[in-house]
């Protein structure tokens, strides 16, 4: 960017002026002219069919759950937290060629 004059009306840049209609892009295309395509992971793929058909939270089990905490009822399965952490970060690596 070169500035000639002095004030705001002599710096040109490549962004639009605040007010002033930006122009429309498109996407470039896909090296050899195929279309891009993506895969979801398992675990991806459950959760949007989950977030297509349901709330994303039970809020009737939240409550349960925080009137066991109060009661002193709640306990932690370690051991199940542990399977579903493993789980989750298998689903998050790469297929195995």
């Amino acid at each position: 960017m070169k500035i000639t004059r002095k004030g705001t009306d002599a710096i040109q840049g490549s962004r639009p002026m605040p007010g002033e209609p930006r122009a429309a892009s498109t996407p470039a295309p896909a090296p050899g002219g195929e279309p891009d395509s993506i895969s979801l992971s398992a675990m991806a793929a459950r959760l949007a069919a989950r977030q297509a058909g349901e709330p994303p939270v039970d809020v009737e089990q939240v409550e349960r759950i925080k009137q066991a905490m109060r009661e002193g009822r709640f306990t932690v399965d370690a051991e199940a937290v542990a399977d579903k952490l493993l789980e989750f970060e298998r689903d998050l690596l790469p297929p195995a060629p």
